[in-house]
């Protein structure tokens, strides 16, 4: 009767941490089998909770295996032999881990199979200890055979992985010994052909290294052009090359991506994989939305290249992209947004292409010059106030609005008044009974962009702005006397319109 309670009272404990057990094994093996898939905190992040789920798991089955040995039949030969496989495997498996933390290199994800497979085996050889049925079925020898056995193949099999993944890595070193030597032996004046292969690198800091080395070739116009008629661009930089982006250079690359194209159409359309084409879609991209910013008709290539990469299965979000440069509206964006430089600007360009050229101080009177004189500044401006992405939109309008002569809408005064009044109303008020506070704190909490100033402009060129200069002059009286203070009083009281 003792020995039935025991038996039952075993199995039961048996489940309840086998249930634990394989709830762990669950969340563990999918975590580990993407510990790469993020930005660097990111997989720091999965590597930790992997690391907590694969510690847990462990000492689950530690607890399952003596609870087994316990209260079920378990050969004391056996339980010696999982008390030495147990701590043995969690090591392995915590090396298994190691190595799938770069998935991207051999053996790939073959670890996976230690932490993936050992802990079913523990699993069932706990419940072969606890249930009498399944110790009759299959003889303690055999079930610990298959068990330890499959167990000890698994540890051993990390070996040649690991032995694997050190090769890899000796290589990995040498290669980029060979990478730092070829790239100190160049010369001072190296061309965009000389420089273009370091451009191969697992290193950001060392690309940025190589790619501003490649902005500073004098002749790097021509260099490029030149590749372009060879067909050995690197035509995934060309927006971080500062070239610029003349007829010539529109037709040539224009011409090379036709080229890069042709030799990765699939033979058999919807049956290989995209990443066999998915980095050189992703260069063709940057390339196409560099030419179609800068007024370069590229339908006929970003067709190409989008029933090209729809060839293959499993498309990312670079087809995507593709499909949306169709849009007339894509055509000149850059010219007209954000061109690279002030000479580029032209009057069709948006006003917050010149607003940012006003932001330098080499351009800043010319760059406000050229916006006041645009005919489309205000609609530009309207268009900047309620932009609900682009969060320095608002603060350059705010900023520079006093020198840009625009014209005071209906329109303008309501959203340029709107944002005004919220910027008012979650400055800090102070309470009367805190200590005073400077207006100097009052000007550094408003910002750069302060709204005072700009509330000033529009109430002065005939916006009904009375409320919004109350609110002001209240937040203002919050703060404490000074020279600005009282200026700013003044000013404020100067343009309230009497009622």
């Amino acid at each position: 009767m003792a020995d039935t309670a025991k038996v039952s009272g075993g199995a039961l404990g048996a489940v309840v941490l086998g249930g634990i057990s394989l709830l762990l094994w669950f969340i563990l093996v999918p975590g580990l089998a993407s510990l790469a898939g993020s930005d660097a905190a990111g997989n720091a992040m999965a590597q930790a909770f992997t690391a907590f789920a694969l510690i847990a798991l462990w000492m689950m089955l530690g607890l399952l295996l003596i609870v087994s040995w316990i209260a079920g039949n378990m050969p004391t030969w056996a339980a010696i032999v999982a008390l030495i496989l147990l701590p043995t495997s969690g090591i392995a498996a915590f090396d298994a881990m190691q190595l799938l933390t770069r998935p991207n290199l051999p053996p790939h994800l073959w670890p996976l199979i230690i932490p993936a497979l050992v802990p079913p085996l523990m699993l069932a050889f706990a419940f072969w200890a606890v249930l009498p049925v399944l110790r009759a079925a299959v003889p303690a020898p055999i079930a610990a055979g298959v068990v330890w056995g499959s167990v000890l193949a698994l540890i051993v099999a990390l070996v040649p992985m690991s032995e694997i993944r050190h090769a890899v890595d000796e290589q990995e070193s040498a290669r980029l010994q060979k990478y730092n030597d070829d790239y100190e032996s160049l010369p001072k004046d190296a061309g965009l052909a000389a420089l273009a292969p370091f451009l191969d690198t697992r290193s950001d800091v060392q690309q940025n290294e190589v790619l501003a080395r490649m902005r500073a070739v004098p002749q790097r116009q021509s260099e490029a052009e030149a590749m372009l008629d060879r067909g050995d661009f690197p035509f995934g930089v060309v927006d971080r090359l500062d070239l610029e982006p003349t007829p010539a250079l529109c037709a040539k690359m224009r011409a090379f991506l036709r080229k890069r194209v042709e030799p990765l159409v699939s033979k058999a359309p919807g049956t290989q994989p995209y990443t066999l084409v998915a980095e050189d879609v992703a260069d063709a991209v940057a390339a196409l939305q560099w030419l179609t910013g800068y007024d370069c008709p590229c339908d006929e290539e970003v067709t190409a290249w989008e029933n090209m990469a729809n060839g293959y299965k499993d498309t990312s979000f670079d087809v995507v992209r593709l499909r949306e440069l169709h849009d007339k509206k894509e055509l000149g964006r850059t010219l007209r947004e954000s061109p690279q430089r002030f000479a580029q600007l032209t009057p069709k360009a948006h006003l917050k292409a010149w607003l940012k050229f006003a932001d330098e101080d080499a351009t800043r009177e010319q760059a406000l010059a050229g916006a006041r004189a645009l005919d489309h500044r205000t609609a530009d401006a309207i268009e900047m106030l309620t932009d609900p992405y682009d969060t320095h939109a608002p603060w350059q309008v705010m900023m520079y609005l006093p020198e840009l002569n625009l014209e005071t809408t209906p329109r303008l005064c309501s959203v340029a008044l709107a944002k005004i009044r919220v910027d008012v109303s979650k400055t800090y008020h102070p309470k009367p009974d805190e200590p005073s506070r400077s207006y100097d704190e009052l000007l550094s909490r408003l910002g750069a962009g302060e709204p005072l100033t700009a509330l000033i402009w529009l109430a002065g060129h005939g916006c009904d702005a009375n409320a919004d200069l109350a609110d002001a002059e209240a937040l203002v009286r919050l703060y404490r006397d000074s020279p600005g203070r009282a200026a700013m009083l003044a000013d404020l009281a100067k343009v309230r319109s009497k009622p």
